[in-house]
This record gives structure tokens, sequence and C-alpha cells, in this order.
């Protein structure tokens, strides 16, 4: 397996990434893997948070003779920009500009494109603008607007806190009492973010991305589906709290492409397994565990099956 650094222009941007491939030949296909959300690299890590998404399935695609593009996001990794100014529109672009790199440099290449959680919205909305594409692979799709997204995880976040035990559980309800509950807080960020139309914002002593945040609320999923026929791959998560099960077979419904669908017993957004109840607060544990193995053996088998 080789693995080199690459450097793409996106306008004034350098996005920096790494082709992974079993050997230097120029290979047959090409699978482009888009981030979900937040401040993250490559791999899909951030500061002392690792997931090793990316790089596991890179590794996983190259021991079977195909290639991938992974990098990081604009402002973060070796990446130039600012994150915190960056839209959805731009995370959209900064994909797009990948792509062409792609095609400029491997012509002749079956090009896939991978995206996780918020990526499932990023690689459809690329799909749309170079339709030349020979498939998607969507890890923790969803088709539920982010208000509602954004409204039912804050609704999670206060049954958990609820059930909390111990000295955690009563200070965390006692914070809720004294500075708003989560869906309180929730609602209110939603108001200020439609009702300015600033960049960026501080939220305490956080930079907070509003431009990118507002463009997401006002992304309708289902229009984009509906205009999606290219092969998909969809896999989905019985324990997502993120981003509903469900609406696997919802996008499954709208789409006229040619879809297989999973949703895996116990996986959770973290594309981990996780024996214990659904939960947001409780995903903290496991980063330890390695990806399923199962989402890495049905992505390989389906590219194969594809190309």
């Amino acid at each position: 397996m080789i693995e080199r650094p690459v450097e793409i222009p996106s306008g004034p941007y350098r996005l920096s990434g790494t082709y992974c491939a079993a050997d230097s030949s120029l290979p047959q296909s090409i699978v482009l893997m888009i981030h979900g959300s937040g401040p993250l690299d490559r791999d899909e890590n951030f500061g002392t948070q690792r997931l090793d998404v990316f790089n596991t399935i890179a590794h996983h695609l190259a021991g079977a003779g195909i290639a991938s593009v992974r990098y990081d996001k604009r402002g973060c990794g070796a990446s130039t920009g600012d994150y915190h100014t960056t839209g959805f529109c731009d995370l959209i672009s900064d994909a797009v500009r990948v792509m062409d790199w792609i095609r400029k440099t491997y012509p002749e290449v079956s090009l896939y494109l991978l995206g996780h959680s918020e990526g499932c919205l990023i690689a459809p909305h690329a799909a749309l603008r170079r339709p030349d594409i020979a498939g998607l692979i969507l890890l923790c799709p969803f088709v539920e607007r982010m208000e509602s997204v954004l409204m039912r995880q804050a609704v999670q976040i206060e049954r958990e806190l609820a059930r909390l035990p111990g000295i955690a559980g009563t200070l965390n309800r006692l914070a809720a009492r004294l500075f708003g509950t989560p869906t309180a807080t929730q609602r209110k960020l939603i108001a200020r973010l439609r009702s300015t139309k600033q960049d960026t914002s501080r939220v305490g002593l956080r930079r907070f991305p509003d431009k990118w945040l507002r463009e997401l609320l006002d992304v309708d999923p289902e229009s984009v589906f509906r205009q999606i026929d290219h092969p998909m791959l969809l896999i989905g998560g019985a324990k997502d709290v993120q981003c509903l099960p469900e609406d696997v077979s919802r996008i499954a419904a709208l789409s006229p492409a040619p879809i297989e669908s999973h949703v895996l017993e116990d996986l959770t957004h973290l594309l981990r397994c996780d024996d214990g109840p659904p939960s947001l607060m409780g995903s903290r544990r496991l980063p330890d565990k390695p990806i399923e193995p199962a989402i890495l053996d049905l992505i390989l088998r389906w590219v194969c099956k594809h190309r």
C-alpha cells in the first residue's frame, strides 16, 4: 500500500489530503471521502478525539486495489482557510474542487463519493454539480431537516440528563435550571441564526460557525435526494440518535436510484457498535472501539460490484 500527500487548490485556499492506493499503478476506481460536521481532519479526527474513520476505510479499500482520496476540511489539519467562516455551500464547493482534481489527475477513473453524517448531504449536492460519478456511499445518512435534528437531539440530551445518577446528574440538572434547558437553548440558537447574517459569533468562550449552520438550516434534504439517480449504498445505525435510522428507508423511497440499504444492529453514529441503550452522552467511550467491520466489508463488496 502507498500513501502520498496531495495539495488541491480550492479558490484562494489549499486543501491538504492523502491519496491512498494498493501500488503506484493507475487506479481504476477512486473513493472520495467527505466528512461529517465539526473541525475534522482527513481521518475525521479532531484534537484528542480520534475516530480514524477515513484512514481505516482507505486502508481496507487499498487492500482490494481500490484507491481513495481524503482531505482536511478548510481551516483544519494542514488545509488553509478559516473553518469558522466556512459555510455549508463552501464545503460543497471544496468537495467539487477535489472531484475536479481527481478527474484531471486520473481522467479514466470510476469515481465514488463516500459521505459520513453531514457528508451524506454534501456528497449528493456535489454529485448534482458533477454528475459523472459511479455512485454514492452514505454512512449515517439523513433526510430530516436540520432544525428538526437539532431540536430532537436537545430533547434526547434532556432525557439523558434526567436519568444521570449521582453528583454529576444533580449538577447538570441544576445548570439546566439556572442557564436554560437544552431545548430552550437550542430554540434561542436557531432564532438568533435566522435573525442575523454574520459568519461567526461568540458563544461563551467558543467561536461559533453561524454561516455554516444557517445555510444548513435552509437545506431541504428531501428535494436533494429526489434528484439523485446514481447508485447508492446506504448504511445506517439502529442506535444512531443523531441521524434517524429510519431515514435510510425514507431516502430509498425518495430517490429513483438503484439502492442497497442496511441498518446495522447496535451501530451508533460514530460507526462503532454499542450494546447499551442509544445515547448521545454515552458516545464518549466509543472511540476506543474499532469501526464496525461489517461497514468495511459492505463498502468493499458494493464498490467491487459496481466498478
